[in-house]
């Protein structure tokens, strides 16, 4: 099977298993919105997040933030004992640890769906027990309401001065002091309004108040001289606890007294004792093997006195078993008031018109009657073509696409195109912007941090020591005469750029240098023109050079800058380990020496490590890796092997006429590549002029007493097939000196022997 055909059958197959998976409708519409939701069934981005899911933003926009009444907010939901279950999720607000419309409520149910009742499960995913009964606030046999009664009166109503003036009363009165005196409770159904009122029969028959406008009570004029009862709703606006109580005919059978256990204490309505109430869970079972009956205790004379039948016990009370049996958590209170005083709109508002389109299509209705009969009707659809910009989006890239593929292909000369550089290590240092390592107080700068051209690399060294001059300054550490600032090791441009700049700011310094001052620099071939722009040196001046400057006028005028600042230099100095002792880093070079300093550069380079062929028959003799003196190779039969700018100018240096050499010359792209223009058109017209050989697209294969073999690489898909040159076989050579500029390496095991972390080329480092 070919590629062509396997690829086709994978796409075949991920088809059809993707038809499998989104065929079921659950996948797309996971079931009916509530009927009050219906609206919104072709809107789902009214609640839903493109690839997010719903928020409760949706819910808010339409039915309001409770925020101010929500109770459940500020908690730690991650707390082992009060907080979240294992395995559960809530919705929570993370500034505030709020629980929010989500962690309870879910669409998607149904049209009937009672949102009251499916938002009750939700309680038992913080609230852990296997019982009601386990609740801590069920479990105490007080209870405390949340809301006291606001009053009307001149002064708050005292039951226990009441209940003294009462009981002390001469004669007696004949009911004494009892609730139900004053207070008229009427039985209502559970799911009803309370209907709760003051008997005016209870203030005056004792002859103590004449009117509700006396200067006791001080009532409205509206109420009149001698109404009959007085209403709480619209006077006494009332609130109990936050939970399904209502005042049915099974409550009142027991005594007021019974739950309002303290309310005969009370000497204010907002006080403690009138908050105190007895928990329903005295009558009524939380367990359902718990149901047992439960009797309720009688006054010997309740109601006024009037004494009544005992009360048999109740053969069952209602079983509770459930949180949403007794809290509701939208409303609450005598009259139930509700969180949302406004019905919700219909739509989001604000929200952006929509473009929609109707189709009315064919639809077959069978008769109600039964008798079998159809008819045919049309039935209109609705849908927003949300998808129209995603194809527009897809035919401007599609023909962006084939424009790119249609324009003409810039067309190069065949000898020498830009692309191929010495080759680089694939792992270089990780290194903050400051040029510091994995290793604190250890930084590397130069060419071995990625900064090649002679300016920028003094300008990082200059860099470089101005931040660690600055961290010194907030260190201030103790004066150690036996340990330096910084020691910088190499002087090349990065750690010349260094030693200055760390000799013109009065730190104590090292600078170890493994051979000479400025070994780069001498290493190349002499009369080599390098490019030096203006860099400010500090008690120096401006180093500058203008234009291009030979070699040997560069290393003069490093001679001048390192005489100038009177810089100490330890030459022959190669190091081997650096470690840590505390807060200070030790050197360690092949001499033995150990330098102690607080921070240590690196301006190593690469240069010191050049990449080898890797052959048998690669010796010092044979193989040389930089060219100083072209002079001292005279009528040999040389290889160069490089496509860079190091190859190409070492093949020139050799070329010349006086020196009576045959040059051969191999790279592996198909023409010459990263190389300046100048060199470009040197080796053209060398090429021409057959001072030199050029062997593109090949390698060095093999190296033999008295020749090399060439042979031809891969043709590279990338390069258009007239720049391909033909390569019929391997080619052998005589030859009698190989210079390899293929590029130089990185210490790489250096650099990890002394901890410095290495990344991939090109990785990115927060």
């Amino acid at each position: 099977m070919n590629h062509r055909v396997g690829w086709i059958v994978t796409g075949g197959i991920v088809a059809v298993l993707a038809i499998l998976l989104l065929a079921p409708r659950t996948n797309y519409q996971p079931g009916l919105l509530l009927q009050a939701h219906a609206q919104l069934g072709t809107d789902c981005a009214a609640c839903h997040r493109p690839w997010r899911g719903p928020a409760s933003s949706g819910c808010i926009t339409c039915h309001g933030d409770i925020a101010d009444n929500n109770p459940h907010g500020g908690v730690d939901t991650t707390d082992a004992d009060t907080g979240l279950l294992a395995g559960k999720r809530l919705d929570v607000v993370n500034s505030l640890d709020n629980l929010t419309c989500l962690s309870c409520h879910r669409e998607h149910q149904g049209r009937m769906v009672d949102f009251k009742v499916t938002a009750a499960f939700a309680c038992t995913w913080c609230h852990k027990h296997p019982a009601i009964g386990k609740v801590p606030e069920h479990a105490a046999a007080p209870m405390k309401r949340q809301f006291f009664v606001r009053h009307l009166f001149a002064k708050p109503f005292n039951h226990y001065e009441h209940k003294l003036l009462i009981t002390s009363h001469y004669p007696p009165f004949s009911a004494g002091f009892t609730c139900t005196s004053c207070h008229l409770v009427e039985p209502v159904n559970p799911d009803s309004a309370d209907r709760m009122s003051f008997k005016w029969s209870g203030c005056a028959g004792v002859g103590c108040h004449i009117s509700p406008q006396d200067g006791f009570m001080q009532m409205p004029a509206a109420i009149g001289a001698s109404p009959r009862t007085i209403a709480y709703t619209g006077v006494f606006p009332m609130r109990h606890i936050q939970a399904v109580f209502r005042h049915s005919s099974g409550h009142l059978r027991s005594a007021c007294d019974e739950c309002h256990s303290e309310i005969a204490a009370s000497k204010n309505p907002s006080d403690a004792a009138s908050l105190v109430i007895k928990r329903c869970f005295n009558c009524h079972a939380h367990d359902p093997a718990a149901a047992t009956a439960a009797a309720h205790r009688q006054d010997p004379a309740p109601f006024g006195g009037v004494a009544e039948a005992a009360v048999a016990p109740l053969p069952a009370e209602k079983s509770v078993v459930a949180c949403g049996a007794c809290h509701l958590f939208h409303s609450y209170g005598v009259v139930p008031l509700t969180d949302f005083v406004n019905p919700a709109p219909q739509f989001p508002p604000h929200e952006r018109k929509r473009m929609l389109f109707t189709l009315y299509l064919p639809q077959v209705r069978l008769a109600a009657n039964g008798s079998g009969g159809a008819a045919l009707g049309l039935r209109p659809f609705s849908f927003s073509p949300w998808w129209l910009g995603l194809l527009a989006i897809a035919f401007v890239t599609a023909s962006m696409a084939g424009y790119v593929r249609l324009l003409p292909k810039k067309a190069g000369p065949q000898e020498v195109v830009a692309e191929v550089a010495p080759q680089r290590a694939r792992e270089v240092p990780a290194l903050d912007d400051t040029y510091q390592t994995s290793v604190r107080h250890l930084y590397i700068i130069g060419e071995a941090a990625g900064t090649a051209s002679i300016n920028l690399a003094m300008r990082s060294g200059r860099q470089v020591i101005e931040a660690i001059a600055n961290e010194l300054k907030r260190m201030r550490p103790p004066v150690q005469p036996e340990v330096y600032d910084v020691v910088v090791v190499g002087c090349g441009p990065a750690g010349l750029g260094a030693t200055a700049t760390a000799r013109s700011m009065g730190l104590k310094y090292a600078n170890l240098e493994k051979m000479t001052p400025a070994s780069t620099l001498r290493s190349y071939p002499r009369a080599k023109f390098v490019q030096a722009t203006p860099i400010d040196i500090e008690e120096y001046g401006s180093f500058f050079l203008e234009g291009d400057n030979s070699r040997e006028q560069l290393i003069k005028e490093w001679d001048k800058i390192i005489a100038s600042l009177n810089l100490k230099i330890n030459e022959r100095e190669e190091v081997i380990e650096i470690k840590r002792e505390g807060e200070i880093l030790v050197v360690k070079t092949a001499r033995g020496n150990l330098y102690r300093a607080r921070f240590v550069v690196l301006a190593i380079g690469v240069r010191g490590n050049p990449r080898h062929l890797n052959l048998s028959g690669e010796d010092a003799t044979r193989v040389f890796y930089n060219l100083i003196e072209p002079d001292e190779f005279r009528g040999r039969k040389i290889l160069v092997v490089g496509g860079g700018n190091a190859g190409a100018e070492v093949a020139q240096a050799l070329a010349a006429p006086h020196l009576g050499n045959v040059i051969s010359y191999s790279f592996r792209s198909p023409v010459l590549t990263n190389v300046t223009r100048e060199n470009a058109e040197r080796i053209s017209a060398l090429q021409n002029s057959r001072s030199i050989t050029v062997y593109p697209s090949t390698a060095l294969k093999e190296i033999r007493p008295t020749s090399v073999v060439l042979e031809p690489v891969k043709a590279n898909p990338n390069v258009p097939a007239p720049q391909q040159a033909e390569s019929p076989g391997p080619v052998e050579l005589e030859n009698d000196v190989i210079f390899a500029m293929i590029g130089a390496e990185l210490p790489t095991l250096f650099l990890k022997s002394i901890g410095v972390k290495m990344i991939s080329k090109g990785r990115w480092q927060s």
